[in-house]
């Protein structure tokens, strides 16, 4: 998901097609109801998730809104969908204030986030906003 969205490869909403291209299932069908505790739940659920948001905070929403196992489908869909130039940032900036700042928190993330981005994609200017 997240190479497909961070290459840009097509636009999201073809993004569970395309991995129906690679993996066999059923990923371009989406994903409704609880999810489970089997992964590729998860992942339908989270594709099904980035196909239908333009935000993130509305991409976090209908994550939660699937029930279950949605702390799984929004690691994988925030992940990817920060990736997404189709997907805007509208995060409030007191989600990242709170966050943990020690040896390994957030700045630490944040600079190992910049590092492999710039690894991956040099002229990325990074995914996590401040």
């Amino acid at each position: 998901m997240t190479h497909y969205l961070l290459y840009n490869y097509g636009p999201k909403a073809e993004l569970g097609r395309w991995i129906a291209q690679y993996v066999p299932g059923q990923w371009d069908e989406p994903w409704q109801g609880k999810v489970g505790a089997k992964g590729w739940m998860s992942v339908r659920a989270a594709i099904t998730a980035v196909e239908q948001s333009q935000t993130l905070s509305e991409l976090l929403t209908c994550c939660i809104a699937f029930r279950g196992d949605v702390d799984t489908v929004a690691a994988i869909a925030m992940a990817a969908g920060a990736c997404s130039a189709e997907i805007t940032d509208d995060l409030p900036s007191w989600l990242h204030q709170g966050l943990e700042r020690g040896t390994y928190g957030y700045d630490y993330i944040r600079e190992l986030d910049t590092q492999l981005l710039e690894l991956a994609v040099p002229d990325h200017m990074g995914s996590l906003s401040t």
